[in-house]
């Protein structure tokens, strides 16, 4: 009797995990879209906005390919949305000359920021969310933790003085 519980209790956690590791895969996309209307956009923000959970939760060097093609759907969807407006100063972005990629990850972060507080649109809170994402992908690649060029930002992240960072950038510039 004994053991038939620690079976099952060793079969449901091992179930769970597999549920979990699941969570963590890029979600389905579409073979083919096509967006044209308002309803069109809105049709598939909810896809949109797991997507980009998952850019801005997966290390960079998971499901390389994968992360691909995720980053072209959401883009385009950003890029025609009709409710969705990402504006970015590359100037604001100390480390985009030695890590130009980054720019996607900033994109997604913000983007999927707006999308869940719309209603938020001060500048400064923006880039706090789109450096914050980066800081976090960023601490799990070892290229990227090392960079000189990101080195402000991730101590910026570490000592959470993240807003302190964005000021400090903006009045530069």
């Amino acid at each position: 009797m004994r053991k038939s519980i620690h079976t099952l209790t060793l079969l449901f956690l091992f179930g769970q995990i597999t549920v979990n590791a699941q969570e963590g895969r890029c979600p389905k996309l579409p073979a083919s879209y096509l967006w044209e209307t308002e309803k069109d956009y809105k049709k598939d923000e909810d896809l949109v906005k797991k997507t980009l959970r998952w850019l801005c939760a997966t290390p960079y060097s998971v499901d390389v390919e994968q992360r691909s093609l995720a980053n072209v759907f959401v883009l385009e969807w950003i890029a025609g949305s009709p409710d969705i407006l990402v504006e970015v100063k590359t100037d604001y972005l100390p480390f985009y000359l030695d890590h130009p990629d980054l720019l996607y990850t900033f994109i997604h972060a913000v983007a999927l920021f707006k999308i869940e507080k719309p209603g938020i649109k001060d500048e400064p809170t923006l880039y706090k969310e789109g450096f914050k994402v980066i800081a976090e992908l960023a601490v799990q690649s070892k290229e990227l933790s090392h960079s000189h060029a990101l080195r402000p930002l991730l101590k910026a992240h570490k000592k959470s003085k993240m807003k302190e960072y964005v000021k400090s950038i903006q009045q530069k510039k």
